[in-house]
């Protein structure tokens, strides 16, 4: 068996004299179009320490070889923090110094996520231009493009899905070591035609613990250069070190927008609690970690050992907290568990709803019915400490607006503290995007460039609202017909009107039974990286008054009125949703607020039932 790889190995052997250096690199995860030093500078960027990579040393740690971690996000963040001259346009820089630096005999690349298709591609190019350097490409975007990375000779070997026990495996063959069990899912080009491994389709075990990798990258610095998600930024600007947990892999849900089945395997894998809480406790005493997040897709899936988790935590007493924006499935979340989920340190969640119509839950496989996430909101009266946000899509594939309007409509009553709405994006793997490769094609020689423009309120290379006539804004968007399916422009502009009224002209903790306090804490953390959004700033004014706070609502109400100063893009905005008035003047009393935002609220559901009744 697999004679073709043991060839093309034997020859990759003659023309390569290869050492025991291995760099493994994590990609870019920061929009390269979209960077704001400014942002950079107030942590307000992603930084998740390579997990996925640490992995992949902890299992072949036995093999005696001289590895490092390149994490490329890590080094943009850093370096823009420690030289005022540094440009993130010069990160290939970095890997050109690492790579002649280190000099390794294999690279390993790895990359999750679409936006870093073009760096992923600069990465691989540069480390292939080495005549000594054997190119591995792994993760998701690889998994499914294999044969593109391939056919341009890009990487001598791409490994499909875990890449744990693969990678063992072409070890063995590389350094003409004892072999171990064949596996599938390598993939080479041999002479013009491609090829794959033969044996096994392994689903890796995840015993273990990530303890001995930790040597290998810096985490104590990640706080200092960004941040794993708002939770665990400290709205008093204090450094809080952060590490990622992982219970398990892969989730039991089928959603057909989703690609953890298909790259994961179906179910989920457990990881020993004692394995976990090992780890926890390294990370506590040794790293002094006060916050995790948990990477997993589904958490919940294993009640018991997810509750005994959540008891150990307690047990031990560690000042630490936790959340989970991956989000947990909400039918598996009883109030027993949702008692630990709180008593445990978790400051916050996510649910997965991602539709408020009971044809798209149905036609994209999602568990759950709107019955039981309404009743999962009424759980949350009990545990008000925890700040929970419901996940939703628009731009499903076919979805009509009509199906769209239901999801805003779910989201006022669904009695979380936030509706997370984002547009649909192409999932390689996903059996909603199984025709999705020129995506693929069209990012290859992007740079990096025009991927952020679907988020209208972030900064990026197009700083403009669309003009065309056939696209509305604001509240105009409820005049679409409610048959059609909308176009892609128009998507963006129905989420970002979804999200300002679900989240700021509606939001439940804004209202008299609320708790301003949590809207706060989520929106200080959350404008960090977004300093230019007048909207923000404006609606925490008016909740820092329900906090009694005149002096940071003053505040607020100025730094909301000098974002729309001299602001073309922002002052239409403002005015699309007719919420000029308020900034005219600033909130004073608890009444004051009341009535603007009760009178706001009244105004708006009548012209939005006006609008969409006319359609």
């Amino acid at each position: 068996m697999n004679e073709i790889i043991k060839e093309y190995c034997k020859k990759l052997n003659s023309d390569i004299e290869l050492s025991k250096r291995i760099l493994f690199v994590q990609t870019p995860q920061v929009i390269l179009d979209s960077f704001n030093k400014d942002i950079a500078l107030a942590n307000g960027y992603y930084i998740f320490p390579p997990t996925g990579i640490q992995y992949l040393c902890s299992t072949v740690q036995h093999r005696n070889l001289d590895m490092q971690i390149l994490d490329l996000n890590f080094e943009i963040l850093k370096n823009t923090h420690i030289n005022p001259s540094f440009s993130h346009v010069e990160w290939e820089s970095i890997l050109e110094d690492k790579l002649n630096e280190f000099n390794p005999s294999i690279v390993c690349v790895s990359c999750l996520f679409d936006v870093g298709i073009s760096p992923m591609l600069s990465v691989i190019q540069r480390a292939r231009k080495r005549q000594n350097t054997i190119v591995i490409g792994g993760g998701v975007i690889a998994t499914y493009e294999w044969q593109k990375l391939l056919s341009d000779d890009l990487c001598h070997f791409v490994v499909e899905g875990e890449g744990e026990n693969k990678l063992n495996y072409l070890l063995d063959l590389l350094y003409d070591e004892l072999e171990q069990v064949s596996m599938s899912g390598i993939h080479f080009n041999m002479a013009g035609k491609y090829e794959e491994s033969i044996g096994k389709k392994d689903i890796v075990d995840i015993r273990g613990d990530l303890i001995d990798t930790y040597k290998l990258i810096n985490l104590s610095e990640y706080c200092e250069y960004g941040s794993l998600n708002p939770f665990s930024r400290n709205i008093e600007n204090t450094k809080m070190p952060f590490a990622t947990i992982q219970l398990g892999r892969g989730c039991r849900a089928a959603c057909s927008f989703c690609a953890v089945r298909d790259f994961l395997g179906k179910g989920v894998r457990y990881r020993n609690l004692d394995d976990i809480i090992g780890e926890m406790e390294y990370l506590v005493e040794s790293e002094k970690v006060q916050h995790f997040e948990l990477l997993d897709d589904d958490p919940t899936s294993h009640k018991e050992e997810f509750k005994a988790f959540c008891r150990e935590i307690i047990n031990r007493k560690w000042n630490i907290t936790w959340s989970a924006s991956n989000g947990m499935i909400a039918t598996s979340i009883d109030k027993e568990m949702l008692g630990l989920i709180r008593d445990s340190g978790c400051i916050g969640f996510a649910i997965g709803v991602e539709s408020g119509n009971k044809e798209m839950l149905k036609k994209v496989q999602k568990p759950g019915s709107h019955k039981r996430f309404l009743e999962f909101g009424q759980m949350l009266n009990d545990v008000p400490e925890m700040f929970v946000k419901a996940n939703y899509i628009v731009g499903l594939p076919e979805e009509t607006f009509g199906q769209m309007l239901d999801s805003f409509w779910f989201s006022l009553e669904d009695n979380t503290d936030w509706g997370a709405f984002t547009v649909c994006q192409i999932i390689r793997g996903a059996s909603a995007f199984a025709d999705s490769g020129e995506y693929f094609e069209s990012q290859m020689d992007t740079k990096g460039l025009n991927v952020s423009n679907f988020i209208p309120s972030r900064d990026s290379s197009i700083k403009e609202i669309n003009i065309e006539k056939s696209i509305k804004i604001g509240m105009d968007v409820f005049l679409l017909d409610q048959t059609e399916v909308p176009s892609n422009e128009q998507v963006k502009e129905i989420w970002f009107t979804f999200n300002v009224l679900s989240n700021y002209v509606f939001n439940k903790n804004l209202s008299a039974d609320g708790e301003p306090t949590k809207f706060i804490n989520w929106i200080e953390r959350v404008r960090i990286a977004y300093p230019t959004n007048p909207n923000m700033n404006i609606f925490l004014s008016y909740a820092y008054i329900l906090d009694n706070n005149k002096k940071l609502s003053k505040d607020r109400f100025m730094d909301a009125n000098n974002n729309l100063l001299n602001n073309e893009y922002w002052i239409r905005r403002i005015n699309s949703f007719k919420l000029e008035s308020l900034y005219n003047s600033a909130p004073r009393t608890v009444e004051d607020v009341y009535t603007t935002l009760s009178n706001l609220r009244r105004t708006m559901l009548v012209e939005i039932k006006k609008r969409s009744s006319s359609q």
